[in-house]
């Protein structure tokens, strides 16, 4: 098979497409022949040797794939036919073929395209929890998103529509900002005064809550904006800068600051399950468009990784083998 190969840590010229043994299912296994591959900046953070825990080059890199069952081990029998549309979140799924435990791999709706499957997991799911398992948000209240013409960004926009949140997002673009107006949020900005214009759409009060995946500046100027009881979730740091915190400020303002992995979601059935019904749910409602911005073929990989890495890209970037 051809899968995308990091040789070393680096730049994009570490990429490359290499010929590999095509992987084999044990006996609760099964092996998807891919047909998309989500791109995340997690990927270019693992390329780079930035990523906390990330793997080794050389590696195959990333994190999720949709496809249609291949083979199966002798343990799986009809509870995932051959022929099964799913998508696999695993290590490795920048691949022609990917093998999975079959009780990990999330079936996909008829409703869904296998390109929206590859783009669903990561982005939905960090969005879903960051809202609604860290921040507790309520109705009515008012959420600040930012690059929010980004795959978090796009998928939280519409999920804090649909809890009937107040949305701010910030994108670079005035091309991403009218997306994002369109899929919902009440206002857009740039990140040159979005403390200004956050505190001014909120009554002169800064927004209840905050997602952050930027860093540096970013954070500093989100973090210093957040009332009494607001809640600042911090899912990425694409400064690369280390923050600070001054934790007597967070005391005497009753602010939290919270990180979050999607792992931990993964550790905890009774998370996951939930959250993965009403999501499929809503898009299968027609509640939630998964928002596709750049198809690549797999062989174009560093085009992609070059284009997230510009902060210019809208929605999901995909590859296809």
């Amino acid at each position: 098979m051809k899968a995308v190969q990091v040789k070393a840590f680096g730049g994009t010229d570490q990429l490359e497409i290499a010929e590999l043994p095509d992987p084999v299912s044990d006996q609760h296994e099964v092996v998807v022949r891919v047909k998309a591959c989500g791109l995340n900046y997690a990927d270019l953070m693992q390329r780079e040797g930035l990523y906390p825990g990330g793997p080794k080059p050389p590696y195959i890199s990333g994190l999720e794939a949709s496809g249609v069952v291949e083979s199966a081990g002798s343990e799986v029998g009809d509870a995932l036919p051959i022929g099964s549309r799913v998508v696999v979140l695993r290590p490795g799924a920048h691949a022609e073929l990917v093998n999975s435990d079959w009780r990990a791999c999330i079936r996909l709706p008829e409703t869904m395209t296998l390109n929206e499957g590859a783009a669903f997991p990561v982005q939905y799911l960090t969005a879903y929890h960051s809202l609604i398992t860290l921040a507790h948000a309520k109705p009515s209240e008012t959420v600040l998103i930012h690059a929010g013409g980004g795959g978090v960004g796009t998928a939280a926009v519409q999920i804090s529509k649909l809890l009937g949140l107040r949305v701010i997002a910030t994108a670079s673009t005035s091309d991403n900002r009218a997306k994002v107006l369109e899929l919902g949020a009440d206002a857009a900005v740039d990140y040159d005064e979005f403390d200004l214009a956050a505190c001014e759409f909120n009554g002169g009060r800064g927004p209840d809550i905050c997602l952050e995946s930027i860093g540096g500046d970013v954070f500093r100027r989100s973090l210093a904006i957040m009332p009494v009881l607001g809640r600042l979730v911090v899912y990425g740091a694409a400064s690369r800068e280390p923050q600070p915190i001054d934790t007597l400020k967070l005391v005497f303002r009753s602010q939290a600051v919270m990180g979050f992995h999607l792992n931990a979601i993964f550790e905890r059935r009774d998370l996951l399950l939930p959250s993965l019904t009403m999501l499929l749910g809503w898009i299968e409602e027609g509640k939630l468009k998964i928002q596709i911005g750049k198809t690549f073929p797999l062989n174009e990989v560093r085009k992609g990784h070059e284009l997230i890495a510009s902060r210019q890209s809208y929605g999901k970037v995909i590859l296809v083998p």
